[in-house]
């Protein structure tokens, strides 16, 4: 008996039927990145270790998939684009500014498979790199609500917040500077863990008890007079003049990532919120410079496609084959073969029958199939030239020349 192979714990086969919904989807989210100025960039599946790690510190081997080629180079699968775009911006310091990258693309994280989450995943975003000021961030903001829209999610509302204030907070509280980056990915576990659970991280990683609850309570009262609070107040005026969704302030919210420096937020959906959040993302004005020695103010976002076909869940669309031509015999298979080919020449999607079936069976793949039309072709309609072309949805037929099934399939594809 043969060995039966399934794809590797987190990853997924996609049939043409899966892509045409997915493909549906990065088109019209595709469509909303060109109408704010975005060009597509599209980055290597993997890059150096040493780029990825740069900001993240060496331990994020243990949550991405790393490897040492057979030339001894220590890389890793890329799990964020923000980085390789870094990277591209970097080693290009001419690109003219404001740089408006977009992306739709498949990455890897060595992560607990779950509801909207796999090792292999899809995320869309953009990357705006040059401007300092809040009209960028709140792009941001108005840039995940018309894509949400595009594809016909409504009920979504952005969580905001800043690393400038929630630095305050800890600054208030006491805690010692090196332990910065151990809050943040404590408090980043909130929704999940929960006060208590986020207290016992704290406290796990050595941060005092008293302290920690400081710097919770501080939180939790989401009041600050620093600058930050200013910049988050024009953020959300600027996005609602640009018809953004709902935005509230949530001091809770910092991304566990390390490479935020301001604005961050969050996109939830009403009565989705278990999945966590659609869309995230924020200010990284101190990246690039890691990689160019230079610092260069930026914000982006990345919105998981996964996550997003777990709430929307579109029908299947329709074939994308327009017309089957349907040979009678095997004499005409020939002729057949050729009105095919003009049929694809002329822009139509068409098919053909490959498998040697009569005609009966040919039109119930065509009908199984929802494949709109039926070109049927016999000795007779090559002889006379004229071919009948059948509406498998009425079942009505016209006896039609070549030229004019091209005219009328042309006008309805």
């Amino acid at each position: 008996m043969a060995e039966k192979f399934q794809p590797p714990r987190g990853t997924r086969d996609f049939l043409p039927e899966d892509m045409a919904v997915r493909r549906g989807i990065f088109e019209k989210i595709m469509d909303v990145f060109r109408r704010y100025g975005y060009g597509e960039v599209w980055t290597p599946a993997f890059e150096d270790f040493g780029l990825l790690s740069r900001k993240s510190g060496p331990e994020i081997e243990e949550e991405i998939y790393a490897f040492t080629d057979k030339s001894g180079r220590k890389l890793g699968l890329r799990f964020d684009p923000t980085v390789p775009i870094c990277r591209i911006v970097a080693s290009n310091p001419s690109l003219q500014k404001p740089i408006k990258f977009c992306y739709i693309t498949n990455m890897w994280r060595y992560d607990r498979p779950g509801a909207g989450r796999w090792r292999e995943f899809w995320q869309s975003g953009v990357e705006l790199i040059g401007p300092p000021g809040p009209e960028a961030d709140a792009e941001m903001l108005a840039l995940v609500s018309d894509s949400l829209r595009a594809i016909g999610v409504r009920n979504f509302y952005f969580r905001i917040s800043s690393r400038k204030i929630v630095d305050g907070f800890i600054r208030q509280a006491g805690i010692p500077a090196k332990k910065v980056v151990d809050v943040f990915r404590a408090i980043d576990k909130l929704d999940k863990i929960g006060r208590n659970g986020v207290m016992s991280e704290m406290r796990a990683r050595g941060i005092d008890a008293g302290k920690a609850g400081e710097f919770m309570r501080l939180v939790e009262d989401g009041k600050s007079s620093g600058p930050g609070m200013e910049e988050l107040k024009d953020i959300q005026k600027l996005a609602r003049s640009m018809g953004a969704g709902k935005i509230s302030t949530d001091l809770s919210v910092v991304r566990g990532i390390d490479y935020y420096t301001g604005f961050v937020f969050e996109t939830m959906v009403k009565g989705f919120e278990k999945l966590g959040s659609v869309a995230s993302g924020g200010r990284y004005d101190s990246l690039i410079g890691l990689y160019s020695g230079s610092d260069v103010p930026a914000t982006g976002y990345g919105m998981g496609i996964d996550r997003l076909l777990e709430i929307v869940k579109p029908e299947m669309p329709g074939s994308h084959v327009t017309v089957f031509v349907s040979p009678v015999k095997d004499e005409v298979k020939t002729e057949t073969l050729n009105i095919t080919q003009q049929l694809r020449a002329a822009g139509i999607s068409a098919e053909t029958e490959l498998m040697g079936r009569n005609i009966g069976k040919q039109l119930d793949y065509v009908s199984k199939k929802s494949i709109p039309f039926a070109l049927i072709v016999g000795p007779n309609e090559i002889k006379a030239k004229k071919y009948t072309l059948r509406d498998m949805k009425t079942g009505k037929e016209s006896k039609l020349s070549l030229e004019s099934v091209i005219r009328k399939l042309a006008s309805i594809s």
